[in-house]
């Protein structure tokens, strides 16, 4: 988006405050900063190169660019992008990205994930009966299984799960021995020339490899090769998809076969395995899965297109913490089950995290750690 479209945007909203009432930051502050409304106001400031405070750089960096505002605009005026290019343009100004921002990248750069985790420990999470025989990118194989960090590091039950699936339906794939972050982060952040650099060196990198296809577990990995790559990576042509499409194809196919669980859930649409992909969805096979191996699968008040943020999309969770608890344990309260399903690591971690910090007492799992537990050998 070049500034003067930008701009245009921005003067087009009739300050209708519509997306004041489905703003996951504004509904738990109450800060018109941290608005779609008030960020608006503030990237017209910073695209007009006027003086922005500490406090409303604060605001621009704690948006989720969960996208939900784009889909209620009475003026259809796709304000998160809009906030995405503030961001970048607050660091071709030098008044970003944040502190917080800078040390994640360093760790990116250092140890290839944004979860400071030690790259000694990525493959951790491989199941140790098949370590020994993993061939790694020397596989010959041009289907790669691509975990991201944070089910490599924290949320390893996503990506063991999803590779035992795999291999319990023959399924064809390989993974990368040293796999480095997609470095969508670093592209949430702002900064744009280092996110570039990132996204060619990750495509030689898949290129050298043979691969063609990628499955991610991570729905921020899948935004960031569905949507991004392509736009600042020329002759990318790798197909992406991710982990619940192929296990539903799987299982439609009866190469897997499932039981059912006596468990009542709730399922939870990831942003970015939702409304902020480009030319996919990933609604009604999740839930398909789910009805045929629970008693019950409920939803939330809101659920699809209209599902509300995990609470920490776009790195928010660095820069306010207390936020990301607020937004988490807000959905956690919504939810009538004791288990709640998700198809994204970076959603059950932070889940996790606010019903730790809230003492509310849910269990959160992502989907193929729920489905191999449902998996008939």
């Amino acid at each position: 988006m070049d500034i003067e479209k930008i701009l245009n945007a921005i003067n087009s909203c009739i300050n209708c405050e519509g997306c004041l009432d489905i703003c996951d930051t504004y509904l738990v502050t109450g800060n018109l900063l941290q608005s779609p409304n008030g960020r608006l106001k503030l990237t017209k400031k910073i695209f007009t190169d006027e003086y922005v405070s500490e406090e409303e750089i604060n605001a621009i960096y704690t948006c989720t660019l969960c996208s939900m505002c784009d889909q209620l605009c009475q003026k259809e005026i796709p304000i998160s992008e809009i906030i995405l290019n503030s961001k970048m343009r607050l660091v071709q100004n030098g008044l970003g990205p944040l502190e917080i921002h800078k040390k994640i990248t360093d760790g990116i750069i250092q140890k290839k994930n944004s979860v400071n985790g030690n790259p000694e420990e990525r493959l951790n999470w491989v199941p140790q009966n098949h370590l020994r025989t993993e061939m790694f990118e020397n596989k010959n194989s041009d289907t790669l299984l691509f975990l991201g960090c944070m089910s490599s590091f924290r949320v390893k039950e996503s990506a063991s799960a999803s590779y035992e699936l795999l291999k319990n339906a023959n399924y064809d794939f390989k993974i990368l021995k040293e796999e480095p972050c997609c470095g969508e982060y670093i592209y949430s952040s702002g900064d744009l020339e280092l996110a570039k650099k990132i996204f060619m060196d990750n495509f030689k990198l898949l290129t050298k490899a043979g691969v063609r296809k990628v499955i991610t577990t991570c729905g921020g990995c899948l935004y960031a090769f569905n949507n991004i790559y392509p736009k600042y990576v020329p002759n990318w042509n790798i197909e992406i998809t991710h982990i619940t499409l192929i296990i539903y194809d799987l299982y439609k196919s009866g190469k897997l076969k499932f039981k059912k669980l006596k468990k009542r859930i709730t399922y939870h649409d990831p942003c970015r395995t939702g409304r902020k992909l480009d030319g996919m969805d990933i609604y009604n096979e999740p839930r398909e899965l789910l009805r045929n191996t629970s008693e019950s699968v409920s939803e939330l008040s809101k659920n699809k297109e209209f599902t509300p943020c995990c609470g920490a999309g776009s790195g928010i969770r660095g820069v306010d913490s207390s936020i990301s608890i607020k937004i988490g344990s807000s959905i956690l309260n919504d939810i009538l089950t004791e288990d709640l399903i998700t198809s994204c690591p970076l959603c059950v971690f932070n889940y996790r995290y606010a019903g730790y910090k809230t003492q509310i007492n849910k269990r959160i799992k992502y989907i193929t750690d729920y489905l191999l537990e449902a998996l008939e050998y």
